[in-house]
């Protein structure tokens, strides 16, 4: 694979990872516009191993907080809410990877959901009081948030801006529900990881040792960049110009 691809697939996985805007439909989407052939599933895993390092660096004193205040007896500390958060995505995830990356890889299902959750993502926006904080999130909370993040399974809907939505529309700040799902990210793509892992171990490794850890450093040098800098930037900006890019996504796909 030339240095280019693995550079630009690199740093789409680590850029859209965390943003509302879908990075399976732009690795997907990147490698059918140019023509590239496909990077192989070792790519994909040392590129989600750079952002998991790098959702886990930047959130290392909140895990830290997490392990310290954990209370097996409170099913409501934030420990709990997201191992119950992880728990939807971890068990349909299991049951429909076959038949999602059989059937619901096309251009066509990318269209569709990146239009329907634009939608839900700016509707949740404008219609929530946004007024609670992380400290808040109950167990129940944290399991509607998680239950709609079985719909990222699918190409195009964005694993951030389902659960962000999900947030918003149970009345957390636009900043507290980005966290959540920041923080959530780290046990649902470490089952990701586990599960590419497994998968690898069947097929034969192509790529050097120098290629993967160069994958892996660029998407978590990105992704910690998109990280701090949405969190930064999300409370003044909001969700609108992420709505709009999605849209503009889905009319270039429909017109080319």
């Amino acid at each position: 694979m030339e240095f280019i691809q693995l550079t630009i697939l690199s740093l789409i996985q680590g850029i859209t990872e965390f943003l509302p805007i879908s990075s399976s439909a732009h690795l997907i989407l990147t490698s059918s516009l140019l023509n590239w052939p496909d990077q192989g599933l070792t790519v994909d895993i040392f590129a989600h191993f750079g952002t998991l390092l790098a959702v886990i660096f930047y959130f290392r004193r909140d895990i830290k907080e997490i392990v310290t205040k954990f209370d097996i007896s409170n099913i409501n500390n934030l420990g709990f809410c997201l191992i119950i958060a992880t728990a939807p995505v971890a068990i349909i995830g299991l049951i429909s990877k076959d038949f999602i990356s059989g059937n619901l890889r096309s251009e066509e299902v990318i269209i569709w959901t990146t239009v329907i959750f634009a939608l839900f993502l700016i509707l949740s926006e404008k219609l929530s009081n946004q007024e609670k904080d992380i400290e808040s999130i109950s167990w129940k909370q944290a399991l509607i948030i998680g239950s709609f993040q079985v719909f990222a399974l699918v190409p195009g809907s964005s694993r951030s801006a389902v659960t962000m939505a999900a947030a918003l529309f149970l009345g957390f700040s636009k900043s507290t529900s980005a966290r959540f799902s920041f923080l959530l990210a780290i046990p649902t793509l470490s089952l990701v990881f586990i599960n590419e892992v497994i998968d690898i171990s069947l097929l034969e490794n192509k790529y050097s040792f120098g290629e993967l850890f160069y994958v892996s450093f660029i998407s978590f040098i990105s992704a910690t960049f998109c990280i701090h800098y949405f969190l930064k930037l999300i409370e003044k900006i909001g969700f609108l110009p992420f709505v709009i890019y999605r849209f503009f996504l889905a009319g270039f796909l429909i017109i080319f």
